[in-house]
């Protein structure tokens, strides 16, 4: 049976190795394919442009978007004027939810599927959230169990809950950061022989990294009326090590005002 085609849109060579183990059949436009990795793709297919996917694919097509921030409208308006509607858009890009929610918004009204995905460490491993249209949901699961690690693919809820979602653990992440940075200054300061190193590994120390993602959820919780007073600590705690250590920690941009679903959709 021929395997399930993805199209990517954006980040192309992040995802080719994955989706052609994830025993998907990837297409790309030729443009965005570099050079050097073109002779050693036996197993994409390229077009020229969009449109001519029309032909060559089955609808409903689904096209994976991925890349920075501030890169994703400039890679989705073109595409969407070239895309047929009822294909869809999934978007694993790490954007705001407020830009999230207009995306859907404006593909909506060209008829077009978005939904929006996030890959998160959960307990049991990596999991992939996904969240927009139940309708676009339903068509595109059997691509989404495909990248997904068996049983590990989370139906997340309404347009733009999986960037949410993603967004809190980048707060949670943070503080976890932040929460290990404390219990290495207590071991350090313990007035008798200890074995820092492996105490540390023990306790799990090492295992947890800043988001900068973390630095949108202060704003965003007094917005939304939630009391979230040890993860607004922790991510002003990382923006004054990021300053203290003259390094630059921005969070990804956010392209638009703060506006609910209601006020969106």
């Amino acid at each position: 049976m021929r395997p399930l085609a993805i199209v990517l849109l954006g980040a192309v060579e992040r995802w080719l190795d994955r989706v052609i183990a994830a025993g998907l059949e990837p297409w790309v436009r030729a443009a965005d394919l570099s050079g050097a990795a073109r002779p050693q793709r036996g197993e994409v297919a390229t077009v020229d442009a969009l449109l001519e996917l029309r032909e060559r694919l089955e609808p409903p097509r689904i096209f994976l978007l991925d890349g920075p921030a501030d890169a994703v409208d400039a890679v989705i308006d073109p595409a969407s004027r070239e895309i047929e509607p009822g294909d869809l858009v999934l978007d694993l890009a790490p954007s705001w939810w407020c830009d999230t929610l207009r995306r859907h918004r404006r593909l909506r009204h060209r008829s077009l599927f978005h939904l929006d995905g996030a890959e998160l460490a959960g307990p049991g491993g990596r999991v992939l959230l996904v969240s927009g249209d139940a309708r676009g949901l339903e068509l595109a699961r059997p691509v989404l169990e495909a990248l997904a690690a068996p049983g590990r693919l989370v139906p997340a809820g309404g347009p733009a809950a999986a960037h949410w979602a993603a967004e809190v653990a980048a707060g949670l992440a943070t503080a976890r950061a932040q929460a290990e940075s404390e219990a290495r200054a207590l071991l350090e300061a313990f007035p008798n022989a200890l074995a820092t190193g492996p105490v540390g590994a023990a306790l799990g120390l090492g295992t947890a990294a800043a988001d900068p993602r973390a630095l949108w959820l202060p704003d965003d919780a007094l917005r939304l009326q939630a009391p979230t007073p040890l993860l607004a600590q922790a991510a002003m705690l990382e923006l004054g090590c990021a300053l203290d250590e003259e390094r630059e920690r921005p969070p990804p941009p956010r392209l638009g005002p703060f506006q609910l679903p209601e006020e969106i959709l």
